[in-house]
């Protein structure tokens, strides 16, 4: 180990041990004397004049070693202290990522829970558009229920009515025949009353037409007698005319239905021909 100014490190231990003893002896012969003096240390410094180099040497070097323990520990600190920052810097990492990791945690919980509820609301709004649909098909259903019961009910009602009709025409029909052949009957009697009453004229010719509305009451008087269409001889219209008045009532159409002789009889025409007598 190198020297310290050429003095080695055991002389600069006994210069400071002397030292010591000096002030101590100083401290006792103050405190016995109670004189308060100012002790002044020349030895020492004739005493680090005088030191031998190696003893300087020495001391220089524990010195060495004791600054290199020195920074050997201040460099273990700063290296402790160090750590101790890396440490504290890779909990505070570790700490931030598990709060990020919770935080993303976190957010993926919210993600979710969101995405189940937009999930249960699609679910709710699906079965709601469902139960729409259903409803909507029930509706149209008992709707085409409804319009096929009345389209049933109307084509009954049209078969009821064509039914129904049809007896009336078969009826009206049986009635108009009857009817007709009571007209006709009657018809004939009148024709057979006026012909017996009517004397035809010398001048009656061929061709020649005449008729004759006749005005009757139910009680088969005859009130009214008129020339509507003329012969062209005046001798067979009042011929004609006055077979209709000889005849004066109907008798036989007292028992007709009123009906009847309000449509055929009530008003009636007759035809004069010379050859024959026709409605």
């Amino acid at each position: 180990m190198t020297a310290f100014n050429g003095y080695p490190i055991s002389v600069l231990l006994a210069v400071l041990l002397h030292g010591l003893i000096l002030g101590s002896l100083f401290m006792m012969q103050r405190a016995d004397s109670e004189v308060l003096d100012i002790v002044r240390p020349p030895a020492v410094k004739a005493l680090l004049v005088e030191e031998n180099p190696q003893t300087r040497n020495q001391q220089v070097q524990q010195q060495q070693l004791a600054e290199q323990r020195r920074l050997e520990q201040q460099r273990q600190e700063q290296l402790r202290q160090e750590q101790q920052r890396q440490e504290e810097a890779r909990r505070q990492e570790e700490a931030r990522q598990e709060q990020a990791r919770e935080e993303e945690a976190r957010r993926e919980q919210e993600r979710q829970a969101q995405l189940r509820r937009e999930r249960e609301q699609q679910e709710r709004e699906q079965q709601e558009r469902e139960r729409l649909e259903r409803e909507r098909q029930e509706r149209e259903r008992q709707e085409q229920q409804r319009l096929e019961q009345e389209r049933l009910e109307q084509q009954r009602l049209e078969q009821q009515r064509q039914q129904e009709q049809a007896a009336q025409e078969a009826a009206a029909r049986e009635v108009a025949e009857t009817e007709a052949e009571q007209v006709m009957a009657y018809t004939a009697i009148i024709h057979d009353l006026v012909q017996r009453n009517w004397s035809r004229p010398p001048s009656a010719r061929n061709n020649m037409t005449a008729v004759l509305r006749i005005r009757l009451v139910p009680t088969g008087e005859i009130v009214d007698v008129e020339i509507v269409r003329s012969s062209g001889d005046a001798a067979f219209d009042r011929s004609a005319e006055n077979a209709v008045r000889a005849v004066r009532r109907f008798e036989q159409l007292q028992g007709m239905p009123p009906r009847m002789f309000e449509r055929s009889f009530r008003t009636l025409l007759l035809t004069f021909r010379p050859e024959d007598l026709l409605n």
